[in-house]
């Protein structure tokens, strides 16, 4: 992530994270997350990563089913609340970082989510091979992001690349499903949920 991008992206999500999880947007977005955590059919020995987690509500639902619920955001002030919600959940854990330098062992997890935050990186090259590089083999992602295949998101993302700093770029099915393969996952798959406004992309890390 360039420098630029990742100042405005920081500043944009520590003033949400005030009002996160509790705003009309976030409501809506809740159900999308929901949607691609269900893809990842997670169980009691996954060790989940959720790159860009917000203030933590993916890793707070997956916490009972889980061994381990790892989340990452270059907010600190997403962090801070992420943490502050998330008290008493003994598996749950919070780190400060960027989706291109996650700073974990190869292997790590899982499992990966990645919602509704994958159009803010400049480098989705870089950070899909962050994800393959950290999930153990057979491995599942998720991502969750707007579908540009639709001629209302492609209006969005033009108005959003002109208005918002931490915008960069929303892509189409195709385009992540062909990040995914060059990257060695396999058993690819899409759904499209909110009226098809939404992808969710999976896949499986090659053995």
């Amino acid at each position: 992530m360039s420098e630029a991008h990742e100042e405005a992206a920081r500043r944009h999500f520590d003033r949400w994270s005030r009002t996160y999880e509790r705003d009309r947007r976030s409501r809506w977005m809740g159900e999308i997350q929901r949607r691609a955590l269900d893809a990842l059919e997670l169980t009691p020995t996954d060790a989940l990563l959720d790159v860009g987690c917000g203030t933590g509500a993916a890793v707070r639902r997956a916490s009972p089913e889980v061994a381990r619920a790892v989340g990452i955001d270059l907010s600190s002030g997403m962090i801070e609340e992420a943490g502050r919600l998330a008290a008493g959940l003994t598996n749950v854990s919070f780190d400060i970082a960027s989706a291109a330098h996650l700073p974990f062992d190869d292997g790590a997890f899982s499992a990966l989510l990645c919602t509704s935050s994958f159009h803010h990186y400049p480098d989705p090259d870089a950070v899909v091979g962050e994800m393959a590089r950290v999930l153990a083999p057979g491995g599942r992602i998720a991502i969750a992001d707007p579908n540009r295949d639709r001629w209302e998101v492609r209006a969005a993302d033009r108005f959003l690349r002109r208005f918002e700093k931490s915008h960069v770029r929303i892509h189409a099915a195709g385009e992540l499903g062909a990040l995914l393969s060059r990257h060695g996952f396999t058993d690819l798959g899409v759904r499209r949920t909110l009226r098809g406004t939404f992808l969710v992309v999976r896949g499986r890390r090659a053995a």
